[in-house]
């Protein structure tokens, strides 16, 4: 089919449409015209065996009771001596050889056809006075009788024979209506799944295209199969996938530029600040000294979010790196360390796994995965609460979880707290604000890494993150 639909190319849709629906319709008017002839010469069959059966019958009957009618108009004759008896028994003979002439034509008997052409010489002999007195009383006319009873019962037997004919050749017309049917059915059938196949392959590959272009991935350049709209529809996807790639490294660049742009300002404002909270350039109040601080927490603070948009930018852009075997524990503890000051001004306590795992993966992107992780177990946990951080094997994988105690993450927020530059609706707390694409580089890590990324239920915390990795 695939080979036929390559081959037939219609120039339009509407062609295509109109030709499937005549070409349909067609197997479809030659069985109405084949069925309407058919019942036609079954009518002119059944009318003409019809007439015909009840015109041998009457003259059978007919011919029986002409014979009787013969007999008595010669006893009349003979005992009445009237000369119109006779001239009615000439007229009777003459009625009785004609109808028997018909009937011969009709019908097939020779034997019976003898028999009474012999009965009919002898009754044209009995044509005067003398010979109707002399035989008037002979037994001869039982045999005419019964000859011509058997003409009839030859008649009877023929008729059936014919309805017998007829309804074998009704049965015959039957069937030929039933495999002409079937027939029609089925090319009908096949004609439909083909310009079903013809007008639907093309939609798909269509259909697949634009998932192509949803999910960022290279799509079909070759040519559509089908008509010239949707041809033209497939190049017109070709072209917004290009104009797309374009706008998309254009906002990596503008991304990087950006995140360059202000990293020497940032270094700036964070050396100035330094340098004042240090009391170099002499000595501050309380409330100054405040203020430095503000400002140290806020250059850092956007030094983090700098880092992050670049982190973003350079997993979009899949660059190329190579795994190898990472342990898990020197990274987890470098997380504690790290968010030392933010884990003390919370109160919060981290329960670490007991037994060390080794990964394959890359250690920065790793890193980010579990750095994000972290961080937010560390942002929207609970004053006072617990992280957990969770490893074991499973099979040929390493699971690791982060779960901490806090506001369980509503449902209608799970389906998006992974997409770019969104935020649930629970709000972070604490000192740490978010950029909304930390759980976004941590997917896409995973993915690059070949692992998966989930958020799960635990009956231990409320919310808990768990990562897939291969193990070493």
């Amino acid at each position: 089919m695939r080979k036929l639909g390559r081959q037939f190319h219609p120039r339009s849709l509407l062609t295509l449409v109109l030709t499937g629906y005549i070409l349909v319709l067609l197997p479809l008017l030659m069985m109405i015209w084949h069925d309407y002839k058919t019942l036609s010469r079954f009518s002119v069959m059944v009318e003409d065996g019809s007439l015909r059966v009840l015109q041998d019958t009457r003259r059978a009957i007919e011919l029986t009771s002409l014979s009787a009618e013969i007999e008595r108009t010669l006893r009349r004759y003979a005992v009445l001596e009237q000369p119109n008896l006779l001239d009615r028994y000439q007229h009777q003979l003459d009625w009785y050889r004609k109808l028997l002439e018909e009937h011969r034509e009709a019908l097939p008997a020779d034997a019976e056809y003898r028999a009474l052409e012999e009965d009919l010489a002898w009754l044209e002999g009995l044509a005067n006075l003398k010979s109707a007195k002399q035989n008037a009383d002979s037994p001869r006319f039982i045999e005419i009788h019964r000859h011509s009873q058997d003409l009839e019962a030859a008649t009877t037997a023929w008729v059936d024979d014919l309805v017998v004919e007829v309804k074998s050749r009704i049965g015959i017309l039957q069937r030929e209506l039933t495999w002409m049917s079937a027939m029609v059915a089925g090319l009908t059938l096949l004609l439909s799944l083909l310009f079903t196949y013809l007008i639907i392959h093309p939609v798909r590959q269509l259909e697949n295209r634009i998932l192509s272009l949803g999910a960022g991935g290279e799509p079909d350049r070759s040519r559509v199969e089908g008509p010239v709209e949707l041809q033209v529809l497939g190049e017109r996807l070709s072209w917004l996938h290009d104009r797309l790639q374009e706008l998309e490294q254009q906002k990596y660049r503008f991304l990087r530029h950006v995140s360059h742009e202000l990293k020497t300002p940032l270094a700036c404002l964070r050396e100035g600040a330094d340098l004042l909270s240090e009391q170099i350039a002499g000595p501050l109040t309380a409330d100054q000294q405040d203020i430095c601080g503000m400002l140290t927490e806020n250059s850092r603070r956007l030094q983090s979010l700098i880092e992050r948009l670049l982190d973003f930018n350079r997993l979009s852009q899949q660059e190329a790196f190579e795994r190898v075997p990472v342990p898990l524990g020197p990274v987890l503890a470098g997380l504690i360390d790290t968010y030392r000051l933010h884990l003390d001004a919370k109160q919060m306590q981290v329960v670490m796994p007991e037994e060390d795992f080794s990964v394959k993966g890359e250690p920065y992107r790793l890193g980010l995965i579990l750095d994000n992780l972290f961080s937010n177990a560390v942002s929207y946990g609970a004053q006072g609460g617990t992280i957990w951080l969770r490893c074991r094997r499973e099979g040929r994988q390493i699971v690791v979880e982060v779960a901490n105690e806090g506001t369980p993450i509503p449902p209608a927020d799970r389906h998006r707290i992974f997409e770019p530059f969104e935020q649930g609706s629970t709000r972070r707390q604490g000192l740490l604000k978010g950029s909304g694409i930390g759980l976004s580089v941590a997917l896409e890590s995973a993915h690059s890494l070949g692992g998966q990324l989930k958020l799960v239920d635990d009956s231990q915390a409320d919310v808990c993150f768990r990562l897939k990795l291969e193990a070493c």
